[in-house]
């Protein structure tokens, strides 16, 4: 991982996978809200782009294990030399890919139906995290500060990573969970790029960054930030393309829905309408509907 492509692959899987489940978590949202249902994520999502059973299958987990060969395969032949293997290193990064394949596996068997205990899909998916961020820690020593600067950063979004896949787990009904699963997922793959651009930045004539510099690590942290922002804007961007295509889909979605929730029925059979439809509301004043029997 030691090059400008090394960087650029990892951060790439990245992004892919969180443009994926952000597109998803939306399309899953909004439709929820449609049919006036539970929204409940999920570790992985189905291409709701295909039709019939294919549409159902773990297409995701293929994407994930087809990234990770490619990973994996380069960092084991990169990090030989005359017949050994001497780039510690390659191994450390191959080791990471190992544990992201692992993810893809346990969703396949997932999708099979394998007798595996409850969840067993997200603890792959921290434990992946988890192995990443252990090895990018101790993967520094000697390095310079700015190198030490940047993979610091990414380490705490890992750790943030992380919290949020616990946090989901918990609050499987709650949008802002998976997103923000993605959302960290989504502000590793960019800095990987930003990562790859300093470190070894493949312009030519472009002046290189001194790894040194005190005035040049803070300009690293302010481009974190603007990481940090950027991919908010990307978020709320998708959610904002979906929710148009939902609403030009179905205009009176939404006026449907919030009738049903203030038409009701008694246990005695009388329909009335309710003027508050603030279910958590202690108080609601009913007006009964007249209706008619032929």
């Amino acid at each position: 991982m030691g090059s400008f492509g090394g960087h650029v692959l990892p951060g790439s899987f990245f992004i892919v996978i969180a443009i994926w489940w952000i597109f998803h978590i939306f399309n899953r949202y909004y439709g929820s809200r449609r049919r006036n249902s539970q929204f409940t994520s999920s570790a992985i999502y189905p291409c709701s782009c295909l039709s019939g059973w294919v549409s159902e299958w773990p297409f995701e987990a293929a994407v994930k294990i087809f990234f990770v060969v490619i990973g994996f395969s380069l960092e084991i032949y990169t990090g030989f030399s005359e017949g050994r293997f001497v780039n510690i290193g390659n191994g450390q990064h191959a080791t990471m890919f190992f544990y992201f394949g692992l993810t893809g596996i346990i969703d396949i068997l997932t999708y099979y139906r394998a007798p595996l205990p409850p969840d067993t899909d997200y603890v792959m998916m921290s434990m992946a995290l988890i192995v990443e961020g252990l090895l990018f820690k101790f993967h520094l020593h000697g390095r310079a500060d700015m190198d030490v600067l940047l993979h610091t950063l990414l380490i705490y979004t890992i750790g943030a990573n992380i919290v949020s896949i616990f946090v989901e787990m918990k609050y499987r009904h709650n949008v802002l969970a998976p997103l923000s699963r993605s959302y960290f997922l989504l502000l590793q793959g960019t800095w990987f790029y930003q990562i790859a651009f300093i470190l070894y930045n493949p312009i030519e004539g472009a002046m290189p960054w001194d790894l040194g510099d005190h005035e040049q690590m803070m300009i690293v942290t302010m481009y974190f930030t603007w990481h940090a922002g950027l991919d908010i804007l990307i978020i709320l961007a998708i959610g904002g393309a979906v929710a148009c295509v939902h609403r030009r889909l179905s205009p009176y979605a939404e006026e449907t829905v919030s009738m049903k929730r203030l038409i009701h029925t008694s246990p005695n059979g009388q329909t009335f309408v309710s003027l508050n439809d603030d279910s958590e509301s202690e108080t609601e004043f009913q007006t009964p509907m007249n209706v008619s029997v032929h």
